[in-house]
């Protein structure tokens, strides 16, 4: 249960830390690279962000890692191979290779610019080419306005882009605002206000503003509406309805619950609390976690993982030697003080994998919701943060550990030093504040 931070000791430990996006991974690398050149080549042919949505891509991190060379051409080339090859499939690798060729191009190497833009034509004329919506359109799209993004870092790059969309705009009723509202939002205020100056005198920029205010008035309209205050009809929307619009209305869909005798009308009601916990005596969703249907069962144990309750807590532990993956997330929600080293160990050997075949995610936001005030835990499991932030692939996750950990005074030196490398922005920012506050009070 250690705070401080490992270092890693062989070539696997170091994987395992490049692919976590953690900075220990970066500072083995800077440290012998010959002895990581191989791992570099795998990290930038893929992206290794868990969910790149909330994350972002690992780009700047692997540029990080390929900047501990003198010879980065290699690198370089492996990634416009890869990026070459790629064909739109609605996955987020196009990002990567987009965004990671960029830092090359920014830094002033004509062939990563050159393979941007020679796959942005290839895209465009894809675009240019649909006569109708599909999903294979839609992948194209995602696809190039990502590459788009990589390729406005200055005014003149950007202005091409808008040219080019505008003209795709006029050309084809296929697309509109929404399309590229992602690249128009990403750019700097600056960037649009110069370049609207030009609208005026060209049709492409005009249509390209035009079609982007129209959505941006169309949402603008659709966020004013009146909410819609009518209660969902049942399920996971009913459940998080009732945590957190209207907790006072759970024990008459329990009473629901409790008179449904078929097991798949059931299964239906109790459905209102997968989110919402359920507010009676939990004995007869515990006896449904037994059931032989299984649909009734499955939706008994994700109930039962929203209720802190003795009985609860005892039919986790009795369940953890035969089903470990629905028995936990129990476990960690009737923690007591005397569970830390048991829920330990048994984390500590949980496998993690991009897939979450075990829901290793879905444990990892269980431990943080013990250190929440409503929690009904007092002295929550910090020395489980430290496994989180070791083993999570959610950088996310590993940013809420980071800062928990802040909170109860378990960073170190050591911590502290290898997040200013961090794949996540947000923990390298909070890692160079840090050190700008020491400097300060030295002085």
């Amino acid at each position: 249960m250690m705070t401080k931070s490992v270092s890693p000791v062989t070539k696997n430990d170091v994987k395992q830390a490049i692919r976590r996006g953690l900075g220990r991974g970066y500072l083995a690398v800077r440290n012998d690279p010959e002895r990581y050149r191989d791992l570099v080549l795998w990290a930038c042919g893929r992206n290794l962000a868990f969910d790149t949505q909330c994350e972002g891509t690992r780009a700047w991190y692997d540029y990080q890692l390929i900047l501990c060379y003198s010879d980065r051409a290699a690198f370089r080339d492996h990634v416009i191979e890869r990026f070459q090859r790629k064909q739109p499939d609605g996955g987020w690798d196009y990002s990567h290779f987009s965004e990671l060729l960029s830092y090359f191009a920014e830094d002033g190497d004509g062939a990563a610019e050159a393979a941007l833009w020679e796959k942005y034509k290839e895209l465009l004329a894809a675009l240019h080419s649909f006569r109708r919506a599909s999903r294979r359109m839609r992948n194209t799209i995602d696809c190039f306005e990502s590459l788009c993004i990589a390729l406005s870092w200055k005014e003149a790059n950007y202005s091409r882009i808008a040219l080019d969309v505008g003209g795709l705009f006029l050309k084809s009723r296929l697309y509109d605002g929404w399309d590229f509202m992602w690249l128009y939002d990403s750019r700097p205020k600056r960037f649009h206000q110069w370049l609207r100056k030009s609208a005026e005198k060209s049709a492409e920029l005009t249509a390209y503003f035009a079609a982007i205010d129209e959505s941006n008035c169309k949402w603008d309209a659709q966020r004013d509406l009146p909410r819609e205050t009518r209660i969902p009809d049942g399920g996971r929307l009913l459940s998080g309805y009732l945590k957190r619009s209207a907790p006072e209305l759970a024990p008459k869909y329990a009473e629901i619950y409790l008179a449904a005798e078929d097991p798949e009308a059931r299964a239906a009601a109790l459905e209102a609390f997968v989110m919402c916990p359920y507010p009676l005596d939990p004995t007869p969703v515990i006896n449904d976690a037994h059931s032989e249907h299984p649909r009734l069962r499955s939706v008994a144990l994700e109930a039962l993982s929203e209720i802190r309750h003795p009985a609860v807590r005892d039919f986790a532990w009795a369940l953890l030697a035969n089903d470990p993956d629905n028995a936990l997330p129990i476990a960690i929600k009737n923690y007591l003080p005397e569970d830390e080293a048991r829920l330990y160990a048994l984390l500590q050997a949980y496998p993690v994998d991009y897939a979450c075949k075990s829901n290793w995610h879905w444990l990892h936001l269980a431990i943080f919701d013990l250190f929440k005030k409503d929690s009904g835990v007092d002295s929550p499991p910090k020395h489980l943060l430290p496994l989180v932030y070791e083993s999570t692939l959610c950088s996310c996750c590993r940013e809420t550990a980071v800062r928990l950990m802040g909170r109860n005074h378990m960073m170190t030196p050591e911590l502290w030093e290898e997040q200013m490398h961090d794949s996540n922005d947000k923990i390298r920012n909070a890692a160079i504040a840090h050190f700008r506050r020491k400097s300060q009070q030295i002085r």
